[in-house]
């Protein structure tokens, strides 16, 4: 019987947990490799010993990250003290970036090769964060083409895979099939909102959200879908839709995410990787983004971009609108929405950039499989 090798891995947020179990998934091909670490119910799906769950790590913006600073640092104590016990070697922290690369320091120093996987964005904000990356992180596995160049230039080891969810992001059912199924009238609008994966995102996105959709309920007829976030509960929703019954909003989980996408007029999301998924997806969309005001005045200042959804920054320009912070209101909302729901050139403009974007994303090898390879190979030389 091989000796088995446990390997620590840490997703704290939806989309990271849905780029590890792709991870994780691969290296089940070696039988000689386990994983625990910081997750939920994906990776728990495909195997990992979930030592914390990651609902108790949704959180996001600067005040709000203070104000659990203590939670978070027993945390780490705690993933140091278990990677010590169970003599793990090898580290894949994935994303959320305040905590991992501190968490990185820490881990180096007790002896761990650390990978880190979906690059911090420094190329939009806390450049100084590449010194981080060059001390702590053996190999950085990065995303997105235009990442390539600031690698190169700061020495740092670094592999280029492509974006995880290009080949996943696909509708398995036509939107005759859809309609069907979900029994939409002839004359009925679909849109689908997508108000986040944590609870922060919930509390400021939902309601203007919701209110939008009251206006735009006088003038168009629409079902309305709310596709969950598998970390967020169903009766978190209910408790925040209660004063909107007459919406008659239909909750979605995310098994069936892409086809509801995929087949719906028009999307209002969260800034997020959810943005790319809907462009990927061929569907047209508004993104929305609000934090606490002091969150937002301190991180402002250290922002060197002016686009905030990845579908722009990839671009190079602004491809859908974005309502940000205090541009998000009610009304914005269902103006972009009309926009989006009357305009056919508008869509059709937006719809091919979406396109040109997903030509620039596809690999021939599975980024999955490219972390895999090079991970194995770089464990087995220090064998």
């Amino acid at each position: 019987m091989l000796a088995q090798t446990d390997i620590f891995i840490f997703a704290a947020e939806n989309s990271a947990e849905k780029y590890a179990s792709m991870v994780v998934d691969e290296f089940r091909k070696n039988p000689e490799y386990t994983f625990f670490g910081i997750g939920g119910n994906q990776l728990k799906k495909s195997g990992v010993d979930i030592i914390y769950d990651s609902k108790e790590l949704s959180i996001v913006g600067i005040i709000e990250v203070l104000s659990s600073i203590i939670k978070l640092k027993k945390l780490m104590n705690y993933i140091i003290k278990e990677i010590k016990q169970r003599g793990c070697k090898t580290a894949i922290l994935i994303d959320y970036p305040d905590f991992n690369l501190r968490l990185a320091k820490k881990l180096k120093k007790a002896g761990v090769s650390v990978y880190y996987y979906i690059s911090p964005t420094v190329w939009a904000w806390r450049y100084s964060r590449v010194d981080q990356i060059r001390n702590y992180i053996k190999r950085i596995f990065i995303i997105f083409p235009f990442e390539k160049a600031i690698y190169e230039k700061e020495k740092i080891p670094y592999t280029y895979t492509g974006h995880p969810i290009v080949s996943k992001v696909k509708a398995h059912e036509t939107k005759a099939q859809f309609i069907e199924r979900e029994n939409i009238k002839s004359d009925e609008n679909i849109i689908t909102l997508m108000p986040g994966s944590r609870h922060s995102e919930i509390d400021f996105l939902l309601e203007p959200i919701l209110e939008s959709i009251v206006l735009l309920k006088q003038i168009k007829n629409f079902r309305i879908f709310l596709l969950l976030a598998d970390n967020i509960e169903e009766k978190t929703i209910l408790n925040k839709t209660q004063n909107f019954s007459d919406l008659k909003i239909t909750i979605y989980k995310q098994k069936n995410g892409y086809s509801l996408i995929s087949n719906s007029n028009l999307v209002i999301s969260t800034s997020g990787t959810s943005n790319l998924e809907i462009a990927l997806l061929g569907t047209p969309f508004v993104s929305v983004y609000k934090v606490n005001k002091l969150s937002y005045f301190l991180g402002k200042r250290f922002v060197k971009i002016n686009l905030y959804s990845i579908v722009n920054i990839l671009a190079g320009k602004k491809v859908i609108t974005e309502l940000i912070q205090e541009n998000l209101s009610p009304k914005n909302i269902f103006i972009e929405s009309k926009k989006i729901l009357e305009d056919k050139e508008y869509v059709k403009t937006m719809l091919e950039e979406f396109r040109k974007m997903k030509l620039s994303l596809i690999q021939e090898e599975n980024p999955s499989t490219i972390i895999y390879k090079t991970i194995l190979k770089e464990i087995e030389e220090l064998k």
